[in-house]
């Protein structure tokens, strides 16, 4: 089930793109999250960093209100 924190993230990376990336050693709970819901797709880019990109489903979410 997502929570309001979670519908706040996703907007605020489709208002940015549709994309996120993260480097090194950052805590990813928050986008993994996403991901678990499907407003996510992960791909490691290399050991320590994650590309995010915002599916269907998750554009979905976002336009939610």
């Amino acid at each position: 089930m997502a929570e309001p924190d979670d519908l706040k993230l996703i907007r605020k990376i489709v208002d940015q793109g549709g994309s996120k990336y993260t480097g090194g050693n950052i805590d990813r709970r928050k986008y993994q999250r996403l991901v678990d819901l499907g407003w996510l797709k992960a791909a490691t880019t290399n050991v320590s960093d994650v590309l995010y990109e915002v599916t269907e489903s998750g554009k979905a979410a976002a336009s939610r209100s």
